[in-house]
């Protein structure tokens, strides 16, 4: 076997050292791209969820379902610069910026949307029936009520968000439909009880204490001494 010369050797090496630096150019390359488009993706899921969201909102009559079209256009203008091989950063970030613009415009619509139907959902309820029902099931409707207030602005909504309230909002309207409203005089006695200053024991008459105790409200009034 005849030595390679100095000139061969060099040659060789040379060729060696492009392909290196041409693996070394694709998987740079590659790892671009899949960043890239990790980052896309994430931002596609949150605007599924709220696409998904919408629907959900949709279906109780508490917004109009969404027009997704502008979406189609962002996508398909995406897939032909993809066409021509590899989409620069430029090209990924036009697109993932759109997605983000997509799901936060979607994320607000979805949430006033929410708000307003949610609020009259509760605002419909007979709450005055509460004290009505029996010991357990009052407090039951208590932590409900609690439950569905809590629900009416969430941070983040969700469809599990809505399910949770409609869901929690049927057993509290089932609890109360066949329940009569309370008589006025606890109404108003519970109205006094609410205003600031509070009134002493003093204002209220013995036959107002029996009314409490009736309906058990005595257990959710407290009672302090002044001036000690």
């Amino acid at each position: 076997m005849t030595d390679l010369s100095v000139y061969d050797k060099a040659v060789q090496l040379q060729n060696r050292a492009r392909q290196i630096a041409v693996g070394a150019v694709g998987e740079k390359e590659a790892i671009r791209v899949l960043t890239r488009t990790r980052e896309l993706r994430a931002a596609l899921a949150e605007l599924r969820m709220q696409v998904e969201l919408n629907r959900t909102l949709a279906l109780l009559g508490a917004a109009d379902r969404a027009d997704l079209s502008g979406i189609d256009s962002a996508r398909n203008a995406f897939e032909r610069k993809a066409l021509n091989g590899l989409p620069s950063d430029t090209v990924f970030n036009t697109a993932r910026k759109k997605v983000q613009e997509s799901a936060a415009k979607f994320k607000i619509n979805n949430g006033e949307a929410w708000v307003a139907w949610a609020t009259a959902q509760l605002a419909g309820l007979p709450l005055a029936r509460i004290p009505m029902l029996s010991s357990g099931e009052r407090d039951a409707a208590r932590y409900r009520e609690k439950e569905l207030r809590q629900a009416v602005a969430p941070r983040n909504l969700s469809t599990s968000d809505v399910t949770l309230f409609t869901s929690t909002f049927a057993l509290l309207s089932e609890s109360l439909r066949d329940k009569s409203d309370p008589p006025n005089e606890l109404l108003d006695l519970l109205a006094l009880l609410e205003k600031r200053p509070s009134p002493t024991l003093r204002d209220l008459s013995d036959a107002d204490i029996t009314l409490l105790r009736q309906f058990e409200m005595d257990l959710h009034i407290t009672l302090q001494r002044t001036g000690a």
